[in-house]
């Protein structure tokens, strides 16, 4: 059968052809004109910030405490009580959801039990973190009488993040092959040495890649934090202090504080450099996510 024998059918087979080649073409276009808009989109945010806030950034102002009766004040506390909180939280959240991620992926069977479990992890990571906030202010601060702490802060940033940092621990597990537990118990190894041995090493660069973004999201964290670590840091000389029941200000609730209550002075400019300092904060966990996990990977499997 020839193109001259039918050309009726020659030609439509050809429009059809070009109507698939056109709608190829164009779906490259929007799908590329997608990821550049969300390129520049990043790039105009990371640049308005850095033409607000560059002008406030100084050494001083990264280490001076706060001042609400005069301009000039800085954010050393508040930088200093964001790490701390953020060390607490790792402290109670990576033991705990990385164990409850072991046994659902590797000892737990399918059943009533395994099923509940996963449901309320589930159900907890629907909790806005406002809601949590409100739990934190309940228990911590006025049923254990604890007031604004870092303690509480961090118990309460614990609960939130616990399901997201117990998912990450499943699916970095899960992406191990079967295989490896097979020839190590094959060997001879039992199960706890096959997961510590084998399994752990060969998960830990999504495991370290997701702690990291994890700790992203807890340093970024507001809601939560307003209710139970405070909106004020400790006075005097006593404001880097490492005591556990102290308040504890952080960065992302001293940039709320500035801007809505209305109280410092040079608050617009105080609230510009520190939005600067939790965006650069951020992104440099951002970043090293990426290149830790990149690093771990070709070091651990050597692909």
């Amino acid at each position: 059968m020839t193109a001259a024998a039918h050309p009726a059918r020659f030609r439509t087979s050809q429009s059809i052809a070009a109507q698939r080649r056109f709608a190829d073409r164009l779906a490259t276009v929007i799908l590329w004109g997608c990821a550049l808009a969300i390129v520049v989109l990043l790039a105009f945010f990371v640049g308005y910030i850095l033409y607000l806030g560059l002008p406030t950034i100084s050494w001083h102002f990264l280490t001076a405490p706060p001042s609400e009766v005069e301009a000039g004040g800085g954010i050393g506390p508040e930088i200093f009580n964001s790490f701390y909180i953020l060390i607490l939280t790792l402290i109670f959240t990576v033991p705990t959801a990385m164990a409850a991620g072991i046994f659902l992926q590797e000892y737990a069977r399918p059943g009533v039990f395994t099923t509940t479990v996963q449901f309320c992890a589930e159900s907890l990571a629907t909790i806005p973190s406002i809601v949590m906030g409100l739990f934190g202010l309940i228990v911590f601060v006025s049923l254990l009488r604890w007031h604004f702490s870092a303690i509480g802060g961090a118990l309460t940033l614990t609960i939130l993040n616990l399901p997201a940092l117990m998912r990450v621990t499943q699916e970095a597990l899960s992406s191990v092959p079967n295989a490896f537990r097979e020839g190590s118990m094959a060997l001879g190894a039992t199960r706890w040495q096959t997961i510590v041995r084998v399994v752990l090493p060969s998960a830990i660069p999504p495991l370290t890649t997701g702690v990291i973004l994890i700790a992203g999201r807890i340093f970024g964290e507001t809601a939560a934090l307003i209710y139970t670590a405070g909106v004020s840091v400790s006075p005097g000389k006593s404001a880097f202090d490492w005591g556990l029941f102290h308040p504890a200000e952080t960065l992302s609730v001293h940039l709320w504080y500035t801007h809505s209550e209305g109280l410092i002075p040079d608050g617009a400019q105080v609230g510009n450099g520190t939005a600067l300092v939790l965006l650069v904060v951020v992104l440099l966990f951002n970043f090293s996510a990426r290149i830790l996990g990149r690093w771990l990977s070709r070091r651990l499997t050597g692909a």
